[in-house]
């Protein structure tokens, strides 16, 4: 078959950006304007030599009256053309009323995209393909640009990402008007396209002839050439994200751990990173939510972040954790008995207890503590850390907030109202798991029998 040049340079860009293989099952996305009946025509014209099917998806925002005629016209072409077509319509000003944060648009392309899933589905389909060309790219560019978007966003459109293509993307708007003019394609202008009270059309309108008629009047070119160059930034910058992910931890509830050290790196990487952790979890992030945790992580101390979506930012000690919210199951006071194991479940924590002769050891303080059993009130229990308790920790001459000393450790915050404490009869407090014993119970050189509390496990963060 002959390609006039329209076809003959689409199929050069095809193949030159590996946009579609042999055996490729690729639903079109066709609205019946002008672009997506060019490229649904084109591409049934170049059937054979791509060795790809093609089926059709129209749907009705049921937004415009017209479009009720534009649908079952849609299908009668893809017909024609020997293709499939499904046809839908969705109440897009519906679906904005029940979700009031997103605008006309944004509703449109969440459930336009949601609609695209069903119809691969439906076709066992493995690409999408949408009519989004040069001078889209560029108005998205300026879109980009004015919101202050970083080098992703710039870049915006690509020819290929995962399973969306855009074979136009190298066409501006005029040779594709031109080639359904020369064929006689029937198609549908769309009114709002004309209403610059939209930003997107204020800069078809009005910037974009503005610059090419008094500044660079090959604009579009320029873009693409720009965005291109973005790309391999973009591209490079993505190899470094993986290599900052891969020392990432993921827990079991799904939640990612960093060693802060493996995020002492550049803030333009550090942030791409942090993007691209949203991004694999399909949450959207803003640049300022993105700053404030670059920000935290930058900073020294502890801290909490949240972040929106139920998604948080915890920074303590070493490590930096972002997802859910922990939330550590209750658990109710215990009582230690000598001898015996204790264990807690909701916080993988065993405690040991045994009284022995003094010997002189000592134990480390933090996970196993030795105290002069004489000076104990017996018995003993396992509970919680209360708001505004104190302790004289050892070496310490004066009290200090049992908080505090936590805050000091770089305890999460999320751990403090549940952390587990030994403590005598009355309620003193004798050991601080995992930190350290009370000054008031330590051995000397008098001591005859000592008490010993071991812990196993514990591992708070982990399991929350």
């Amino acid at each position: 078959m002959r390609f006039d040049n329209f076809e003959y340079n689409l199929l050069k860009f095809i193949r030159n950006e590996k946009i579609i293989s042999p055996g490729d099952r690729i639903v079109l996305a066709v609205s019946g304007g002008a672009d997506s009946v060019a490229m649904m025509y084109s591409l049934a014209n170049l059937r054979s030599e791509l060795k790809a099917t093609f089926f059709v998806a129209h749907l009705n925002h049921m937004i415009r009256p017209e479009a009720y005629v534009e649908g079952p016209a849609v299908c009668s072409m893809a017909e024609e053309l020997g293709m499939e077509c499904f046809m839908q319509k969705r109440n897009v000003p519906d679906y904005q009323k029940k979700h009031r944060s997103l605008s006309l648009e944004e509703a449109a392309r969440i459930v336009r995209y949601e609609f695209f899933d069903e119809a691969m589905k439906r076709f066992k389909a493995n690409k999408i393909a949408t009519a989004h060309h040069l001078s889209d790219l560029t108005e998205n560019f300026f879109i980009r640009l004015f919101r202050g978007s970083g080098v992703g966003g710039l870049v915006g459109m690509r020819s290929v990402n995962g399973k969306y293509i855009k074979p136009f993307l190298f066409l501006d708007e005029e040779s594709i008007r031109e080639y359904v003019t020369i064929r006689r394609l029937r198609f549908f202008e769309d009114k709002t396209n004309e209403d610059t009270k939209y930003v997107r059309n204020k800069i078809r309108h009005e910037l974009i002839p503005f610059i090419k008629s008094g500044f660079c009047p090959d604009v579009e070119e320029k873009v693409r050439r720009v965005t291109r160059i973005l790309e391999g930034y973009q591209d490079f910058m993505l190899i470094e994200v993986q290599r900052v992910l891969k020392k990432a931890y993921v827990d079991n509830k799904g939640r990612i751990l960093f060693k802060l050290k493996d995020l002492d790196v550049q803030r333009a990487l550090l942030e791409e990173t942090i993007k691209e952790v949203f991004r694999a979890r399909e949450i959207s992030i803003s640049s300022v939510k993105i700053k404030s945790l670059v920000d935290l992580i930058k900073k020294n101390g502890s801290g909490e972040l949240n972040l929106g979506n139920d998604f948080f930012a915890f920074k303590y000690d070493d490590t930096l954790m972002v997802g859910k919210k922990p939330v550590i199951e209750e658990w109710k006071e215990t009582e230690l008995r000598l001898g015996f194991k204790t264990t807690l479940s909701e916080l993988s924590l065993t405690i040991s207890a045994e009284v022995r002769k003094y010997n002189g050891y000592v134990g480390d303080g933090i996970k196993e503590a030795v105290v002069d059993a004489d000076k104990v009130k017996f018995p003993l229990f396992l509970r919680k850390l209360k708001k505004g308790e104190s302790i004289r920790m050892l070496g310490m001459s004066y009290f200090k907030d049992g908080y505090s000393i936590l805050k000091d450790k770089k305890v999460p915050i999320f751990l403090r109202k549940c952390y587990p404490v030994v403590s005598q009869n009355d309620g003193k407090m004798i050991w601080m798991i995992g930190v350290g014993i009370s000054e008031d119970f330590k051995v000397t050189p008098k001591t005859k029998n000592v008490l010993v509390l071991s812990q196993e496990g514990g591992n708070f963060f982990k399991h929350a």
